[in-house]
């Protein structure tokens, strides 16, 4: 899973985020990011809940350490499909709004309201 997102807070400050799960060990460091005008602002893992039979519905993404609750609620979706036996790749982009928080470096809590990006989960055989 990845997800992404930027734009703008209700104060002007820029906000972008970038979020991913399942892309494989994790365990030394995530690609997990808030970036606050543009100072990166690391966070660890991100879990997704989501329904993988209607990706339309809300998605979910927690953090276990407490720095992130956001959901996400499509309004398109994209599909992707490829299959060329030994390659193979499907993909469901949504796009949609974010909103919940995330807590900053520093112990601030930023509020985010309908900030605009995407969600995708992509299966692929190399």
């Amino acid at each position: 899973m990845w997800a992404s997102a930027s734009g703008f807070l209700a104060d002007r400050r820029t906000i972008g985020l970038n979020l991913g799960f399942g892309f494989g060990d994790a365990s030394a460091a995530t690609e997990n990011t808030l970036i606050l005008n543009g100072r990166v602002h690391k966070l660890a893992q991100v879990d997704f809940s989501y329904d993988a039979h209607n990706f339309m519905q809300p998605w979910r993404m927690v953090a276990p350490d407490g720095r992130l609750d956001l959901t996400f609620t499509p309004f398109v979706e994209r599909i992707a499909k490829t299959n060329l036996l030994l390659i193979a790749s499907t993909v469901h982009q949504l796009f949609g709004r974010y909103s919940g928080c995330v807590v900053a470096d520093n112990g601030e809590r930023i509020v985010v309201d309908g900030l605009i990006g995407f969600a995708e989960e992509h299966h692929a055989r190399w």
